[in-house]
C-alpha cells in the first residue's frame, strides 16, 4: 500500500528573522516547527516574539545555550536537554514534545536523555530521506529532506557515510544530485506527491538571509503547498504522533 504523503519544515536556532520564516510559512498555510534555545551565538527572539510564534507555530527546544552537546559532559547535557523542555513550556504554556541537537552532533546517551526528560521525538540532520520517523531509544527519530542551503557533494557524501544512509545516498544519485537545494528540494516534492513519504525542508532564518535564499525559499513553499493535500502538512512533533500511532506504540511524550 502507498504510504501517506506527508509534509513539513522546521526553522532552528531562534533567530530574530525566524519572524520573517513565519510569516511566510503563514501566507503558504505551511506548519513549521521552530527549534529554539535560551540564548544562541546570532541571537535570539525576545520572549513576547516566543510567544507570538508559539500561537501560531510549533515550539521544539534547541538546548538551553546552543551547546554541541557531543562537547560537554553528560551532566550539563541533561540540564541542557532537561532545562531546554522547561523553559519552552514555561515561556509558551504549552507542552513542547520535540527536540534538536545543535548541530545535529548526538550519541545514543543523548537520546536516552530526551527520553527520560520526556519528549515525543528527535529531530537529526540527516539529509535526502523520504522516510518518517523511526523509533530509536523509546523516541522518535526524525530525518529530514532538504536543507535551506547548498550543500557540496562531499558534504552530502559525508552526511551519509556518518549516518550510513545508502539509500539516501541513492536517492541524491537518481534525483540528480548537484549543489542546487531548490532544485533537489522540487525534485523530492515530486516524489513525495506520486509515491508518499514525507517531505521535510529545515534550515535556519539568518542563513537564509546571508545567501540571499528568501525568494527561492518563497517558490518552494508556493509548490509545495500547490502539491500538498489538504490536513497534510504537518508540525514535526504531528508527523512523529502519526508514526507512533502507526506503530502502535506508546507516546513517550503524553505522559501515559
Amino acid at each position: 500500500m502507498r504510504p501517506p504523503a506527508l509534509w513539513t519544515t522546521s526553522w532552528d536556532d531562534g533567530h530574530p528573522l525566524d519572524c520573517r520564516v513565519a510569516e511566510m510559512l503563514a501566507r503558504h498555510g505551511i506548519a513549521g516547527t521552530f527549534y529554539v534555545p535560551r540564548q544562541a551565538p546570532y541571537g535570539t527572539i525576545t520572549s513576547a516574539q516566543l510567544r507570538q510564534l508559539s500561537s501560531g507555530f510549533e515550539i521544539g527546544a534547541h538546548t538551553l545555550r546552543h551547546e554541541q552537546l557531543t562537547d560537554i559532559p553528560s551532566s550539563q547535557s541533561w540540564h541542557e536537554i532537561s532545562g531546554s523542555k522547561a523553559w519552552v513550556e514555561d515561556q509558551t504554556g504549552r507542552t513542547c514534545r520535540m527536540f534538536c541537537p545543535p548541530r545535529g552532533r548526538f550519541s545514543g546517551i543523548h537520546i536516552g536523555m530526551a527520553k527520560r526528560a520526556g519528549f515525543l521525538g528527535l529531530r537529526s540532520v540527516e539529509l535526502v530521506s523520504l522516510a518518517p520517523p523511526r523509533p530509536s531509544g523509546g523516541i522518535w527519530l526524525m530525518p529530514t529532506s532538504v536543507q535551506a542551503r547548498d550543500h557540496t557533494l562531499v558534504g552530502c557524501l559525508r552526511n551519509f557515510a556518518k549516518r550510513g544512509a545508502i539509500g539516501n545516498f541513492w536517492r541524491y544519485l537518481r534525483l540528480g544530485g548537484g549543489s542546487n537545494w531548490p532544485r533537489l528540494a522540487f525534485r523530492m516534492l515530486q516524489q513525495v506527491a506520486e509515491t508518499g513519504g514525507v517531505f521535510h525542508l529545515w534550515g535556519h532564518s539568518w542563513e537564509l538571509e546571508e545567501n540571499g535564499e528568501w525568494q527561492r525559499l518563497d517558490q518552494l513553499l508556493h509548490c509545495m503547498r500547490s502539491l500538498a493535500e489538504p490536513g497534510r502538512i504537518l508540525t514535526n512533533g504531528s508527523v512523529c504522533e502519526l508514526a507512533a500511532e502507526a506503530n502502535q506504540e506508546p507516546n513517550p511524550g503524553s505522559g501515559r
